[in-house]
């Protein structure tokens, strides 16, 4: 069992590649049952999982500031398979960014 972090960066006006991309380290992040995941995130943030979630307790992560989730326990009864996510953060300009496509946790 281990314990990891998903960092997910909402990108400003400042950065040299233009505000509102997401990115994501790790953006594939494998995981075991039993395995505790949280997300951090530079922006107020929700996590939305599409198809069937890995975690024991929840479908969707949410918190309302730049912060850090709790863990969230991987369950020992996940299907082993890629778990797709979308990830909606609020911009520097109060507006709501949405990623649906790119980050995945696969349960091994």
């Amino acid at each position: 069992m281990a314990d990891k972090t998903v960092t997910i960066t909402l990108t400003g006006s400042d950065d040299p590649n233009g505000p509102n991309n997401f990115n994501y380290a790790p953006g594939y992040l494998q995981v075991h049952g039993g395995d505790r995941v949280r997300f951090t995130c530079n922006r107020a943030f929700t996590i939305k999982f599409l198809d069937g979630s890995p975690f024991e307790s929840a479908s969707s992560i949410s918190n309302d500031s730049a912060s850090t989730s709790e863990y969230l326990t991987i369950s020992t009864n996940a299907k082993r398979k890629a778990y797709h996510y979308a990830v909606m953060a609020i911009n520097a300009d109060g507006l709501i960014q949405v990623d649906s496509g790119c980050p995945t946790l696969e349960v091994v």
